[in-house]
């Protein structure tokens, strides 16, 4: 999956976030929704584990491993981040 720019801008105006290195990085919180979304997952709680910054256009995949993680990498397989469910 990709996060062009317009997805981002649209995400960016709905939650009124302003913060300038948007406009090369996607928002973390955005990839998750996603990831959520593409895993059928809705986990009351979890914790985030942010490796490094994906940059706008940038090609990742989501990686659901048993039924409690999902890790979120790019093309060469560089871990982007980690969402935990938490029991």
């Amino acid at each position: 999956m990709t996060f062009n720019h317009e997805l981002v801008t649209r995400y960016l105006k709905l939650v009124n976030d302003n913060n300038p290195i948007h406009n090369h990085i996607v928002p973390g919180q955005l990839i998750v929704e996603k990831a959520f979304l593409i895993c059928k997952v809705n986990w009351k709680s979890y914790s985030i584990k942010y490796r490094k910054a994906t940059i706008i256009n940038e090609n990742v995949r989501f990686d659901k491993e048993l039924e409690n993680k999902i890790t979120v990498k790019n093309d060469r397989n560089e871990i982007k981040i980690v969402i935990t469910k938490k029991v």
